[in-house]
C-alpha cells in the first residue's frame, strides 16, 4: 500500500465519499492509492497509474431479453486495432472531443472535472483541496474559457464534500462530516444555468451511507447501501422510499438495478448479475438474461459488459449483438450509454462499444513504463477522462457527450 502523485506533480484529487470513490481505494482522509502487483486503481476523480504488467483493479414498455450464448467476435475497428497492435490517442479518435482544460483557475484554485454538462461543457469544483471546493466552475470546450456556476456555503469544521450529481434541471452534491460518530449527509442543489445554491436538507444514520447519488426535476434521490430507493424534496421536506425499490438501488436517475454500486468489493458480490433495469418515473421494469457463463453483468439503457470465459462481452441490453470485447476491460461499468473502459499494457482506453473504436486517455511517463489517467468525479458514471497535455500546466478532456452518436 502506498500513495502516488498526480502526473503535475501535486498530490492527486481526493476521492469522493460515495461506493464509488471507496469501492477503488478511496478513504476519507483523502486520495489513497491502492497498490496491487503493480498497479494503481483509480478512483473518481483521482489519477491512476497503469504500469507494466497485468492490472488487477478489474473488478421499455415490455421486458427484453438478453439471449444467452458465448460471444465470437469483437467490433471490425477495434478488431483491426488489436491485430496490428495500434493504441491511437483519444485526440485523434474523435478530435471533437477532446479539448485542454487548465489544471487551476484564474485565482489560482484546483479544477477537478466532475461530468459533461452537454457536447461543449464540462462541470468542474473548485477549490484549495478536492474535498473542500469552493465554487463550481463551467468549462467551454470551444472558447477555452470558465465561468463560475454557483459559489458554495462554507461547512462546519470537518465538513468536506461527498458526491457531485448532473440533472436535467438541477446539479446537486452532499457533503459529509466524517468525523462525527454517527453517519450524516446534507444535500444541495443549484439551478443548471446557476444561482444561489439551495439547502435541501439532511439524513443521519443508515440513509446516510450513500450508494449512489442523483437528482429529478423536484427531489434529490438516492440509495443507501442497504438498498431502495429515496427521496427528498427540493422544496423541503422529510425523506421518503420510493415505492417498490426493495432490493433495488439507483444506478443513474432515474434508472435502478438489483445491484449496488459497492458490489465488488464492500459487498463481495464481484460475480453478481444484473438482472433488472427499473425506469423510476414509470415503474416499468425490464428483465436481462444474462449470456451464458457471464458475471459482473451491468446494464445502461444500451449495453450490458460482463465477464466470460476469461475475457469481456457486451450486449445490448434486448439481447441482440453479442460480442467480445477486446483488450482487457477495467470493470464492467457502461459510460454514457456505450462506452467502457479497457486497457492494454500501460495505456488505458475508452472503447465505443457501438462504433467499435477504441481511444487512449493515458499520458505516459517519461520512462515509458507506466501512464496515468484521471476518470470525472460524478456520483454515477462519468462522461469525462482526463490526462496530463504535453503542456504540464493542461489536462487533456476526453467528453464523451461530444462523440456523434452515429459514425
Amino acid at each position: 500500500m502506498g500513495t502516488e502523485q498526480d502526473p503535475g506533480g501535486a498530490s492527486g484529487p481526493a476521492g469522493l465519499g460515495d461506493a464509488r470513490a471507496r469501492r477503488r481505494g478511496i478513504g476519507t482522509r483523502g486520495r489513497v492509492a491502492l497498490v496491487v502487483i503493480g498497479v494503481v486503481a483509480v478512483a473518481s476523480g483521482a489519477i491512476a497509474v497503469v504500469r507494466a504488467g497485468h492490472r488487477t483493479d478489474v473488478p421499455g414498455q415490455s421486458a427484453g431479453s438478453v439471449t444467452p450464448g458465448t460471444a465470437e467476435r469483437t467490433a471490425g475497428a477495434a478488431d483491426e486495432q488489436v491485430r496490428d497492435g495500434r493504441v491511437r490517442d483519444a485526440r485523434t479518435v474523435w478530435p471533437e472531443a477532446v479539448a485542454s482544460l487548465p489544471k487551476t483557475s484564474a485565482d489560482g484554485l484546483g479544477y477537478r472535472p466532475v461530468t459533461a454538462l452537454g457536447p461543449t461543457e464540462i462541470l468542474l469544483t473548485a477549490g484549495p483541496s478536492f474535498e473542500e471546493p469552493k465554487r463550481f466552475d463551467v468549462y467551454d470546450m470551444k472558447t477555452g474559457r470558465s465561468r463560475t456556476l454557483v459559489t458554495l456555503v462554507p461547512g462546519a469544521d470537518g465538513y468536506v464534500q461527498g458526491g457531485v450529481e448532473v440533472g436535467e434541471d438541477y446539479i446537486a452534491w452532499y457533503g459529509r462530516r466524517p468525523k462525527e460518530p454517527r453517519s450524516w449527509v446534507d444535500f444541495w442543489v443549484v439551478p443548471r444555468q446557476g444561482g444561489d445554491p439551495i439547502r435541501v436538507g439532511e439524513v443521519t444514520g443508515e440513509l446516510a451511507g450513500i450508494d449512489r447519488f442523483g437528482v429529478s426535476g423536484d427531489h434529490v434521490v438516492w440509495s443507501p447501501e442497504a438498498g431502495g430507493v429515496y427521496r427528498m424534496p427540493i422544496g423541503g421536506g422529510k425523506p421518503e422510499k420510493i415505492p417498490e425499490t426493495d432490493g433495488l438501488w439507483l444506478a443513474s436517475w432515474p434508472w435502478a438495478r438489483n445491484v449496488p454500486a459497492a458490489s465488488d468489493i464492500e459487498t463481495g458480490l464481484l460475480d453478481a448479475n444484473q438482472n433488472v433495469l427499473a425506469d423510476l418515473r414509470t415503474g416499468v421494469r425490464q428483465n436481462i438474461i444474462p449470456p451464458q457463463d457471464a458475471t459482473g453483468l451491468r446494464c445502461s439503457t444500451e449495453w450490458c459488459v460482463g465477464r466470460q470465459g476469461g475475457g469481456a462481452v457486451a450486449v445490448r441490453v434486448d439481447g441482440s449483438d453479442l460480442r467480445r470485447v477486446p483488450w482487457t476491460m477495467t470493470e464492467p461499468e457502461v459510460y454514457g450509454g456505450r462506452f467502457v473502459e479497457v486497457y492494454r499494457d500501460t495505456t488505458s482506453m475508452i472503447y465505443d462499444l457501438a462504433a467499435g473504436k477504441a481511444g487512449g486517455i493515458t499520458a505516459p511517463s517519461p520512462d515509458g513504463r507506466s501512464g496515468s489517467y484521471g476518470q470525472g468525479a460524478s456520483s454515477s458514471p462519468t462522461a469525462v477522462f482526463f490526462w496530463d497535455a504535453k503542456q504540464g500546466d493542461d489536462y487533456d478532456v476526453l467528453n464523451l457527450a461530444a462523440i456523434p452518436a452515429r459514425e
